[in-house]
C-alpha cells in the first residue's frame, strides 16, 4: 500500500474542521459496533487490517508537525497536533467497548498434544504436553489482558483409591499464558492462572489475566496447561486479548530527526532560560562591585544577590505544601526580604515575645518579629505604655503578659525548624526585622495575634509593597479584629478595666 501523499497532509491545517476519512471510518465501525453485536469479530478483523493505513497517517501527521515546529509556524503545527488528537481519541472511544478486543479463536489456533477445538471450546488437556498456539497475531503495541470462559469439572467414573494422586479428579488447574518469542521484552509477558472447580458442567467462571505488553506486532501467543488432567473435563471459551488501558493508538515514531510541537516549545525555554542566565549574572556582578564600593548599600545588595539564588534555584516546592510556602519557594521570597531556611531558636536572657536570637550556620543573631509587639518585660521609661494603650488595659498587667508571651513563644518555636523573611538593615539594638514561618502553620505572628499576646502596627502605608506581603498584613490585620471581637488574651482584660 503506498504512503498518503505528503502534499495533500500539507492542506491538513486547513482541511482539520472537516471529519477525516479514518475518522469517519472508525466512528462508522463504532457505531455499527453498538447496533449490532454479532458483527464484532468481523469489525475487530476490519479494524486489524486497517491497522497499516492507520499508521501511515500518523507518521505522516508526526512529519508534517515536525516540519511546521522546525519552521517555526507553530500555529499549523498546533492543528495538525489537534488532529491526531482527534483521531486517538476517536479510537479510544471505540475501545471502552469490547469492539477492539483481539479474539483467539479455537478454529485458528495451533493444536498439540491432547488438545481439541470442539466448536468454540478449548479442552481435552489430559497430558503436560498440550498447548494451542496462535502465531502472527496482528496487535496495536500496548498493554492486554487475556480474558476467558473457563469450566472445571471431574469426569464420571475417574476417582479410585488405586489411581494415582495426579490421576485423581483435582478441585484446581493450572495453565501459563506467554508471548512465544526470544526478543527483549517477551520474557516479561509469561503469565498463569488458576480454575477452579465449577459446581456443574453448565458454569462457566470468567477469568482475567494479565495485563501483559506488546511492543511489537505480530506476536505469537501460546497456552499449557502446568500438568495433565487426565481426570477432569477442563473447557475454555471466548478467549481474546482486551486493551488494558485506554491509549488504544500508540503515536507512531517519527519519521525523520524533527522536532514536534512539544520539543520546540521546550527548546524556546532553554533559549530563553540561557539568556536570563547571562543578564542574571551580569546582575550578580554589578551588585557585588557596588556592595565594595558602596558600605552603604552593602546590605541591601546582599539581599538582592540572595534573591538571585533564589531565582536560579529549580522549583522545589510540592503539591503537598501550603499555598504560601509554594509561593514563597517559587518567588523566592517577598522582594527585599533574605530568605533562610533551617533556623533554630536559642533561649537567651533577652528573649521575649518578640524578641528572640536565632541560630543558622553556626551564627547567632537578634531578631523581632515584624509588625507586632508584644508587652515589654523591662519596665523602663514608657516602654509599656504603647501596648496598654492599644488593648486598653492598665499597665500594671504589662508585666504578666509579658511574662506569658515570652514563655509561648518560646514554648512554641524552640527545638522546630524555622524559616525566616529578614529585612535588611539593623535597629538602633543591632536586631533585624523578621517574618517567622512554621511547616504547616504559616506565618507565627498570626499566632501571637490569635492569642491576644501581641498588639499589629502596620508599616507606613505609603511605602509600596508586594502582592505577597500585602497580603500577609492584611491577614494579620483580620485576625486581630477577630481575637478582639473574641476577647482573647489581652482583650479580655481590657473589657474588664473599661
Amino acid at each position: 500500500m503506498e504512503p498518503l501523499p505528503i502534499a495533500l497532509l500539507r492542506r491538513a491545517p486547513t482541511l482539520l474542521g472537516r471529519p477525516g476519512l479514518l475518522c469517519v471510518f472508525a466512528t462508522s465501525l463504532s457505531l455499527c459496533a453498538q447496533e449490532l453485536p454479532v458483527r464484532r469479530v468481523f469489525l475487530n478483523e476490519l479494524l486489524s487490517e486497517s491497522q497499516l493505513l492507520t499508521e501511515q497517517y500518523e507518521r505522516a501527521l508526526s512529519k508534517l508537525e515536525s516540519e511546521l515546529a522546525a519552521a517555526a509556524d507553530y500555529e499549523d503545527a498546533r492543528l495538525v497536533q489537534h488532529r491526531r488528537d482527534e483521531l486517538k481519541a476517536i479510537y479510544m472511544q471505540i475501545g471502552k467497548s469490547d469492539t477492539l478486543a483481539i479474539p483467539l479463536p479455537s478454529d485458528k489456533a495451533r493444536l498439540s498434544g491432547t488438545a481439541e477445538a470442539r466448536g468454540d471450546l478449548l479442552t481435552g488437556w489430559r497430558t503436560a504436553g498440550s498447548s494451542a498456539e496462535w502465531s502472527n497475531l496482528r496487535v496495536t503495541p500496548g498493554s492486554y489482558f487475556l480474558e476467558l470462559d473457563a469450566s472445571l469439572t471431574e469426569l464420571p467414573g475417574i476417582s479410585g483409591s488405586s489411581l494415582s494422586s495426579r490421576s485423581q479428579p483435582q478441585e484446581k488447574v493450572s495453565f501459563g499464558f506467554y508471548e512465544v518469542s526470544l526478543l527483549q521484552g517477551a520474557q516479561e509477558n509469561r503469565r498463569t492462572f488458576d480454575i477452579t472447580l465449577s459446581k456443574d458442567e453448565a458454569t462457566f467462571t470468567p477469568l482475567r489475566i494479565g495485563p501483559v505488553t506488546f511492543t511489537r506486532s505480530p506476536v505469537t501467543l501460546r497456552l499449557l496447561p502446568a500438568a495433565g488432567y487426565p481426570a477432569n473435563l477442563v473447557r475454555l471459551r471466548q478467549m481474546r486479548l482486551a486493551l488494558a488501558q485506554d491509549d488504544v493508538i500508540t503515536a507512531a515514531p517519527m519519521a525523520d530527526n524533527g522536532e514536534s510541537l512539544n520539543q520546540a516549545k521546550q527548546r524556546l525555554m532553554d533559549d530563553l532560560e540561557r539568556v536570563q542566565k547571562t543578564v542574571l549574572s551580569a546582575y550578580d556582578t554589578k551588585l557585588k562591585t557596588l556592595a565594595k564600593i558602596s558600605a552603604e548599600m552593602g546590605t541591601e545588595a546582599a539581599a538582592e544577590i540572595k534573591k538571585l539564588e533564589m531565582m536560579r534555584k529549580a522549583d522545589a516546592s510540592g503539591a503537598h505544601e501550603k499555598p504560601l510556602f509554594r509561593m514563597l519557594t517559587k518567588s523566592g521570597g517577598v522582594a527585599g526580604f533574605e530568605d533562610i531556611e533551617g533556623v533554630k531558636i536559642i533561649a537567651t536572657g533577652t528573649t521575649q515575645g518578640d524578641r528572640l536570637t536565632i541560630e543558622h550556620d553556626g551564627k547567632q543573631m537578634a531578631i523581632r518579629l515584624l509588625w507586632v509587639e508584644c508587652a515589654p518585660l523591662t519596665e523602663a521609661g514608657d516602654s509599656g505604655k504603647g501596648f496598654a494603650k492599644h488593648f486598653g488595659i492598665s499597665t500594671d498587667n504589662t508585666a504578666a503578659l509579658a511574662r506569658a508571651a515570652r514563655e509561648f513563644t518560646m514554648g512554641y518555636l524552640e527545638g522546630k525548624p524555622l524559616r525566616l523573611l529578614i529585612r535588611p538593615g539593623k535597629d538602633k539594638d543591632g536586631s533585624q526585622a523578621a517574618l517567622v514561618f512554621l511547616p504547616e502553620v504559616g506565618l507565627f505572628q498570626n499566632v501571637l495575634v490569635d492569642q491576644g499576646l501581641a498588639a499589629v502596627h502596620p508599616p507606613i502605608k505609603d511605602v509600596p509593597r508586594g502582592m505577597i506581603e500585602k497580603s500577609l498584613l492584611s491577614n494579620l490585620l483580620e485576625r486581630e479584629a477577630a481575637a478582639k471581637r473574641q476577647k482573647n488574651g489581652a482583650w479580655a482584660l481590657g473589657s474588664e478595666d473599661q
